[in-house]
């Protein structure tokens, strides 16, 4: 019996994480979240490959083009998030822009929240020498709402871009389904217009996906009051034209910084900006800049943490001195612009780490107002024109003494030109 005893415990313990295990993957509808082994052509058991295919155009690397990138099975410590394995994507010298998707069912109406984790590494050295931070890696996460499987349908919602270099960052976006499937894609674009990006080593991993129905769509949270701040900074009004603005920025809590510096040890920082996104495709272009009048929040849970305008400016907003955690970062746009990108995205820091968001917009189309049909009676018009003048707020029997008058000018010459007729007959 004491034999059995320890046996019958750690029985009972292995029996109590599975069920744990098993009930933190309930919610999850992707199959193979984890991008385990076996892998199949270089992509994880249940995904599939995607890329996007442009030539090549000039000798310097500074117009942007695609070739056909590698997938593979990654099993390195150092490029783990979690498990045994995460799936691998990339190319040497030559950029590309490419990632691995998965279609699921769906129920028609009900909003889901795609989530992963990436990081990136660009380099003419192998590791573990640093990534170059300036090179642009744009990974997010895509939902295709009809669950098509091509990455390049125009129905597809994209999160917003980052580049993580050297760390993992968590890239979410949320879609509401319009069809009994849905497709969600993990994304990188290492082709930039106007920089050269041509590195021996353009690598990108994704780890711990996570697929989840939500009742109400992810929205940033917006306190009921904000927290009083100190002696407002004045801001200029913003013009018609938002991407000429400069705008000083207003925090509720926390410091905003223009330029990203290294975080100290246990603090995070998140900085964020706001993009012209004249072509709607979601991406920051190389002839595409900043805009400005854009507020940007950093919340976490109920509270906000930060509130910022953007100044069109490309230093971004950073919110630093914050404790490690989980992290809700959105935009408010103006009337005049509508969103490229998905409005927010869900973020966890490291302590010491900064995370760079940056999120797409351009000019709303504002409709021609239609031309009013002239009315072709007169009386009708007549009747017309005095209920509009009524509705424009005049008093109250406004209009009464005016006929009163009338008559009574009337009434007054009737009487007068019959004095005058009888002065003229006794004559």
């Amino acid at each position: 019996m004491k034999k059995i005893a320890p046996l019958l415990v750690v029985s009972l313990f292995v029996a109590l994480l599975g069920a744990r295990v098993a009930a933190a993957q309930q919610g999850n509808l992707l199959q193979n979240p984890g991008f385990e082994q076996p892998f199949s052509g270089g992509a994880a058991g249940n995904w599939q490959k995607w890329s996007q295919s442009t030539p090549r155009s000039d000798e310097e690397c500074l117009v942007a083009y695609h070739v056909l990138p590698k997938w593979n099975v990654e099993t390195a410590a150092g490029f783990l998030r979690e498990g045994a394995a995460s799936q691998y994507v990339g190319n040497n010298w030559d950029t590309w822009s490419g990632g691995v998707y998965q279609t699921v069912a769906a129920t028609p109406g009900t909003t889901y929240r795609f989530a992963f984790y990436g990081r990136g590494r660009g380099s003419n050295e192998s590791s573990p020498a640093a990534s170059e931070t300036a090179l642009q890696m744009n990974m997010r996460a895509g939902i295709d709402p009809n669950g098509s499987g091509q990455w390049n349908d125009a129905d597809v919602v994209w999160g917003a871009a980052g580049s993580p270099h050297d760390t993992w960052q968590q890239f979410t976006v949320s879609a509401t389904a319009t069809g009994n499937q849905i497709t969600v894609f993990t994304s990188a674009d290492w082709g930039v217009t106007g920089v050269n990006q041509c590195r021996q080593f353009l690598d990108t991993w994704v780890d711990a996906a996570e697929l989840v129905a939500q009742t109400l769509p992810t929205a940033t949270p917006q306190p009921t009051q904000p927290a009083p701040t100190p002696a407002p900074v004045q801001t200029s009004s913003v013009p018609t034209e938002p991407a000429a603005a400069t705008v000083a920025a207003t925090l509720t809590a926390a410091t905003a910084t223009t330029a990203p510096t290294a975080a100290p040890a246990g603090t995070a920082t998140v900085c964020v900006n706001a993009f012209r996104d004249a072509n709607g495709n979601g991406l920051r272009d190389a002839d595409e800049g900043y805009v400005a009048g854009v507020t940007l929040t950093v919340a976490q849970g109920a509270t906000v943490i930060g509130q910022a305008v953007s100044t069109g400016q490309a230093e971004p907003l950073c919110f630093g001195n914050l404790a490690a955690g989980a992290f809700q970062v959105g935009q408010t746009l103006p009337p005049t612009l509508e969103t490229t990108t998905q409005p927010n995205a869900r973020v966890d820091v490291a302590a010491g780490q900064t995370i760079a968001l940056e999120f797409g917009s351009r000019l709303r189309t504002t409709p021609t107002a239609e031309p009013a049909t002239p009315t072709a009676d007169p009386a009708q018009a007549a009747a017309t024109a005095t209920a509009a003048a009524a509705a424009t707020g005049a008093p109250e029997g406004g209009s009464n003494w005016l006929v009163y008058l009338g008559l009574g000018a009337i009434l007054v010459g009737v009487v007068l030109l019959g004095a005058l007729l009888f002065t003229l007959l006794r004559r």
